[in-house]
């Protein structure tokens, strides 16, 4: 299996996630933010978990 480019921040982000109400990560597209950051937080137990994704927004928003 290939490790994602986020894999490497795990720590350093679920730091930051107990320290402080919302976090907003940002990375490049393919870095893992999608598929791996929910899952990462899943494992240290957090039940509730929203991933937004802004270029779907952006395109629903043009759309109206």
């Amino acid at each position: 299996m290939v490790s994602l480019p986020i894999v490497q921040y795990e720590e350093k982000i679920i730091e930051t996630v107990e320290r402080n109400p919302v976090v907003v990560v940002i990375g490049e597209t393919g870095s893992g933010k999608s598929t791996q950051l929910s899952q990462m937080l899943h494992r240290r137990g957090y039940g509730k978990i929203a991933i937004t994704q802004p270029r779907r927004v952006a395109a629903v928003s043009v759309a109206r």
